[in-house]
């Protein structure tokens, strides 16, 4: 209570500030001081964006909401947890295994080079019950004309609801870029520190113990009490290049402005990685979770982690033509050397890979159009010899309507961690064959309607998919699997009443591919003018049907197949208000409202309950002046 009544007096304060006539008075018509690209775009010339400022779904604070709809997690934010919509999204080359918590990672390959005029500041700041604390910072700012030096910090704690469901996060991404003055040389970077420490308590010990307790506070043992995992994630990351095309001057006013129009360009990117994840168990005993003890000469004692380097370098050549706005052709064609290592208990393995890429676009815009892309990757020798990815689509622009109409084939070897593993609990060295997909997307969506939409159709046929057992081992299948997933994501407005719906159905006819068959979110809301401000006031519901939901191993950190307790077919539904005034958004939300109204019995993976009701409070607040 006290933490929320520092929260009140803080936000009280903010709306006082902003309300101030003398500090803002030139808001509404100064333009956007900052803008913002990433590599893809950068590679391609393709022209900076700005900063979304719509105050949308300013309230879907927790990243696994944002970024996946459907997913499981362990009822706390910052607990590992996975999307519960299937993709085939592995990577062409050498992965170790699949990482739980990346959700909440700040990646390099998602990194973001400003270009500001003047100094660039957005916080967003979230706390609640339970010593919920989120916290995002960005700061940006030119050095010199061509020089940009950008830093996001990201911090997540909270203690959960239930006994040892601690969660504590620190994500930083320092990025820099820069050009010369005739626009031939450019530099990328982007350096990353990702670490986080989660405590483990392996799932309630009695579902139905649970669900006979009602209120805000019920709470029933839980199957660890002394385990933890931690991760440490650092990586540099660094695309240089140098282009060739036609460059010239004009003169405005006093000022000579530099023009380039590239043709053709040389890149050279390296990147180095190391990651490590350790699972400690300081006195827990559990035959299912922890059934064995192959190395430590303490009863119930643990200290296992897994580490893994990865250095990577890359040099392509791209070719450019772009005839006018309306039409832009792409290729590019590159090599690049992979050196991994890997460390467990008893063994370090380094491996090599050899990989080539081209890629091949013609767009076009405006009506009655057609656009073309392709992708071929292919690892040619080392430890992924013969992996390939081929991807290629069709993009048909009509006045209503663009249709994007694509397919993928894939081979790949199962992650490393399938299919070596040594630990105190777990040991296997297995041989596993390559898996393959087959894709095919449907995109259809319109801009020009009054009620936007966007449908999607993904099909997918999945051979010797490699998955965790009943039994916490990886084993693959023999047969194939056909997974269907349609995606409709409509809003509708009447009025000042707008009602969005991002809708999924799937279907797979695998057991060891559990999806829910249907789920999604909706988001109702009323927005009106205030004055200068803007109000939202509305509802976001959360919900997927029934299906065996994949259990947690904490001492492997992977999901596994589990076909005894089937969770969902319960909505989260959680009531909120917006307010954006001047630079600022600032929102309450009452989470979980629902509680106890339907059941009592709520589960995001199987024995880890969603989390209980609860309030939370925040604010998004950009500065640049």
């Amino acid at each position: 209570m006290k933490q929320n009544a520092n929260l009140l007096y803080i936000i009280l304060g903010i709306v006082i500030l902003l309300s101030s006539e003398n500090l803002w008075a030139q808001d509404s018509i100064r333009k956007y001081p900052f803008i913002y690209n990433n590599a893809w775009g950068i590679d391609r010339d393709i022209n900076y964006l700005t900063l979304d400022t719509n105050m949308n779904e300013t309230e879907i604070f927790h990243p696994m909401y944002q970024k996946n709809v459907l997913f499981q997690d362990l009822g706390n934010i910052g607990t590992a947890g996975r999307s519960a919509i299937f993709t085939i999204n592995q990577s062409i080359g050498f992965n170790v295994m699949f990482n739980p918590y990346e959700s909440y990672f700040l990646l390099s390959q998602q990194a973001r080079f400003y270009n500001t005029t003047q100094p660039f500041t957005e916080l967003f700041y979230t706390q609640g019950s339970k010593e919920l604390l989120f916290l995002k910072a960005t700061h940006t700012q030119n050095i010199l004309p061509r020089w940009n030096v950008g830093i996001d910090f990201q911090r997540i704690s909270s203690e959960g609801f239930l006994l040892r469901q601690k969660t504590g996060h620190y994500n930083t991404q320092v990025t820099t870029n820069y050009h010369s003055k005739n626009k031939r040389y450019y530099l990328l970077a982007a350096f990353t520190w990702n670490k986080g420490t989660l405590e483990e308590n392996g799932g309630i010990t009695n579902d139905s113990a649970f669900e006979a307790l009602s209120g805000r506070n019920k709470t029933v043992n839980v199957n660890l009490i002394s385990s933890q995992n931690q991760y440490r994630n650092r990586s540099a990351w660094v695309k240089q290049y140098y282009r060739f095309g036609k460059s010239y001057t004009t003169v405005k006013v006093d000022d000579t402005l530099y023009h380039f129009e590239p043709k053709s360009q040389i890149s050279y990117t390296i990147k180095a990685e190391e990651t490590s994840h350790i699972f400690i168990n300081s006195g827990d005993s559990n035959n299912i979770l922890l059934p064995n003890q192959f190395y430590s000469t303490i009863a119930n004692q643990t200290y296992d982690s897994i580490h893994n380097g990865l250095l990577e370098n890359k040099i392509s050549y791209s070719w450019q033509s772009t005839t006018n706005e309306l039409k832009r052709t792409y290729l590019n064609a590159g090599i690049y050397h992979q050196a991994a290592v890997v460390s467990q208990s008893t063994y370090v393995n380094n491996h090599q890979n050899l990989i080539a890429e081209v890629q091949f676009e013609n767009r076009k815009k405006g009506y009655n159009t057609f656009s073309f892309f392709a992708d071929a990757s292919a690892v040619l020798w080392g430890y992924n010899k013969n992996n390939h990815l081929l991807k290629a689509g069709l993009i048909y622009n009509t006045r209503p309507l663009e249709l994007t109409v694509s397919g993928s084939q894939q081979v790949y070897t199962p992650d490393f961690s399938m299919l070596k593993f040594a630990s105190n609990q777990f040991i296997w060295d297995n041989k596993f064959d390559n898996s393959s997909s087959l894709s095919q997307h449907i995109i259809v969506k319109t801009n020009t309607l009054k009620n936007n939409f966007t449908i999607s159709i993904n099909h997918c046929l999945i051979s010797n998919y490699t998955y965790i057992n009943q039994n916490l081992l990886p084993q693959q299948a023999s047969g194939n699997a056909n997974v269907l997933h349609i995606q409709l994501d409509k809003t509708i407005k009447a009025g000042k009443f707008f009602f969005r719906h991002n809708l999924h159905y799937q279907q797979s006819n695998a057991k060891y591919i559990p999806v829910p068959s249907f789920g999604g979110m909706l988001r109702y809301y009323f927005q009106t003018n205030f004055y200068t401000s803007k109000i939202q006031l509305g509802i976001d519901v959360f919900y997927n049907t029934a299906y065996y939901g994949m259990g947690w191993s904490p001492a492997t950190r992977m999901f596994y197949i589990q076909e005894q307790n089937k969770i969902g077919n319960y909505p989260l539904i959680n009531p909120f208000v917006s307010m954006q005034i001047k630079r600022a958004v600032l929102f309450g939300i009452y989470e979980h409202a629902n509680q106890n109204v339907i059941n009592n019995g709520f589960y995001n993976t199987p024995h880890h309950p969603i989390s209980l009701q609860s309030f939370r409070m925040g604010v998004r607040w950009r500065f640049y002046n």
